[in-house]
Parts: C-alpha cells; sequence; structure tokens
C-alpha cells in the first residue's frame, strides 16, 4: 500500500491570488511597509490586468496606516519597479496602480480579449439578474461596475446564479410570512449571499433545486397573491 498526498481544498475560493516567485522577488526588494502595501494591492488587483483602481485615502484606510505613509510605501514600490502608480494629489479621487508583469504571476492578456471577455460576462450577469420577476432594475452603471469587479475577482458565473437564484427565493419565503413585497432594485442585494455560496461546497444540481423552487414561489408573486404564512425556513440543502 502506497502513501499518497493528502487532497488540498481551498477554504475560501475568492479573494486569494497565485503567490509565487514574483512575490518572493518583491519580498527581498521591500521593506516590511511597502511589501504589506504590495501584498494588498496584489490581493485586490484584477487577476486580467494586474491593475487597481483605488485613492490613497481608500487605500490607506483598508491598511489602517495614515495616507502619507501609504504614499512613502508607493514611492518605494515604484522605485523598486515593481508597481507603477497613478494616483492624484487629491486623496480622495481614484487612480490606478498596476502591477509591473515581472512581479504578477498571470499572464496578461491582450486589451481587446479582455475587453470582450468582460463585457460577455457583464451581460450574462444581467441578463440572470434581470429575468427575475422579483427584481425591478434598469442595469445601473453601479451594477454594471459591480459585476466588473466580480469578473475580476474570476467569480464564475454559476456562482452568481446561485446567489440570485437564492436570494430571490428567500425574498419569495420572506414576502409570504408578511414581510414587504418591495422589489429587488440592484445587483448589490445579492452580494452577501454570494459570499455565502462561495463559501461552500455547493451540490452540482443545486441551482437546479432552486429553479424548482423558484417557480412555484415566482407565479404567487405575479399573481399579487400572498396566502397564509408559511414556515420562515432558509433555503438550504
Amino acid at each position: 500500500m502506497t502513501d499518497s498526498a493528502p487532497r488540498l481544498k481551498l477554504k475560501n475560493r475568492t479573494g486569494w491570488f497565485a503567490a509565487g516567485i514574483e512575490i518572493e522577488q518583491a519580498l527581498k526588494l521591500l521593506p516590511d511597509g511597502a511589501f504589506k502595501t504590495f501584498i494588498y494591492i496584489c490581493l485586490h488587483a484584477r487577476r486580467d490586468t494586474g491593475t487597481l483602481e483605488t485613492s490613497a485615502n481608500a487605500l490607506a484606510k483598508n491598511l489602517g496606516k495614515a495616507s502619507g505613509t501609504v504614499r512613502s510605501h508607493l514611492r518605494e514600490l515604484q522605485a523598486a519597479g515593481i508597481c507603477r502608480c497613478q494616483l492624484t494629489q487629491n486623496r480622495h479621487a481614484r487612480g490606478v496602480i498596476e502591477i509591473a508583469e515581472a512581479f504578477w504571476p498571470y499572464d496578461q492578456e491582450s486589451e481587446t480579449a479582455i475587453e470582450q471577455e468582460e463585457a460577455a460576462y457583464v451581460d450574462r450577469v444581467k441578463k440572470i439578474l434581470l429575468e427575475q420577476a422579483c427584481v425591478r432594475s434598469t442595469f445601473s452603471l453601479a451594477d454594471t461596475r459591480l459585476a466588473r469587479e466580480w469578473h475580476a475577482q474570476g467569480i464564475p458565473l454559476e456562482r452568481i446564479e446561485q446567489a440570485i437564484l437564492l436570494g430571490c427565493v428567500r425574498k419569495y419565503v420572506s414576502w409570504r410570512n408578511g414581510r414587504s413585497r418591495t422589489p429587488i432594485g440592484s445587483l448589490r442585494y445579492f452580494d452577501a449571499t454570494l459570499a455565502e455560496v462561495s463559501s461552500q461546497v455547493v451540490a452540482p444540481d443545486y441551482a437546479d433545486y432552486l429553479r424548482l423552487k423558484l417557480r412555484r414561489l415566482e407565479k404567487l408573486w405575479i399573481e399579487g397573491h400572498n396566502p397564509p404564512v408559511e414556515p420562515n425556513y432558509l433555503v438550504n440543502r
């Protein structure tokens, strides 16, 4: 009988990036403060471009540092040739930080290919959202930005569909238990639900299971019926 290595499984499937030789090289070049700032940028940068849109104030707040300290760290990143920073003197204005290719572990695709892939992804998210009867949305600019963030984070479309279906089922159940019938107005409504389903191991047929529940509840919603209160259950499996 031969020994085999244990099968490893990620506890969280989002919010991480591939840390390899590029990070080791940066560790050798940067002092501790600048390296911590670099790791934060890596964790939140778009995987396809190695860029992060942010402001000096937002970066300082998220790192728990003074704005001047963070700007000093960014200068060290630029001096080491690790990042290119395009932040304005206005601490509140958003700019772009781009990680140099030599220090980014992902191949950077052509801009056209990236834009096409992102556009298709956003269109699919929009379709899934707007086909739900309990959603009243024009798919605003804020919705588009959020969908782009999810694309940059590498969140699979099937996870987003599961989150939207689950969120809508819970909305219908809440309504049938006497809560407001106010429609869902934005994609942001499903942010927490997406985090929930992304942290769990979900069966391949979970979306089909949700669709079955959705059909009956959606029919009642469309017809405007509000029958006797149902048990206040959560949709889990």
